[in-house]
């Protein structure tokens, strides 16, 4: 009797320890993650701020253009990457979810600003026909942002889980209306 090679493979495959996604206490590390959010948001509005488009020179529309873009693909990354963590993470305690909820309020008024500079901008962006990036990268943001929230929402406190759709309905308002102003 001959036994297939896959039967050798059998006994190594049992003994093998099996990996088992297990949920972990990683609210330090979202409060740090919604503190890099900050910081990521403040650069967004500081590249917007300083895009003169057109008006600033065709030299100067490219790099202009580029620390834009770039501004807005490291915070969707980091949207991305804290949605991630949160995910991961086990349920967070009372205290933990008081912490990350008034952490998370503390970007709606960055959030608020940074769009508000981009509605600003707007003609600048269009005439140097960048006004359709913009739009794009504002629907990808704003659809990432929700789907933290909602990750977010899912795993604080039922307590304080009612404050998140608050501030959510605040950041919708203020991403349809930048939407909006880049949609004509």
């Amino acid at each position: 009797m001959r036994f297939s090679p896959i039967l050798y493979l059998l006994p190594l495959a049992v003994a093998a320890p099996t990996l088992t996604s297990r949920a972990e206490d990683l609210a330090p590390q979202v409060l740090e993650q919604i503190g890099d959010l900050a910081d990521a948001t403040a650069d967004l509005t500081t590249a917007v701020n300083n895009f003169e488009g057109l008006d600033g020179g065709l030299l100067s529309l490219l790099p202009q253009s580029l620390a834009v873009i770039a501004a807005e693909t490291k915070l969707d990354k980091m949207i991305l990457k804290s949605t991630n963590t949160v995910e991961r993470s086990s349920n967070f305690t009372l205290t933990e979810s008081n912490d990350i909820v008034g952490a998370s309020a503390g970007l709606i008024g960055p959030i608020e600003s940074s769009l508000d500079a981009l509605i600003a901008k707007y003609p600048q962006f269009k005439r140097a026909l960048q006004a359709p990036i913009v739009l794009l990268d504002l629907k990808i943001l704003k659809k990432h942002t929700g789907e933290l929230i909602t990750a977010l929402t899912a795993k604080v406190d039922p307590q304080t889980a009612g404050l998140l759709g608050l501030g959510a309905g605040v950041i919708n308002q203020a991403f349809d209306e930048a939407i909006a102003v880049y949609s004509q």
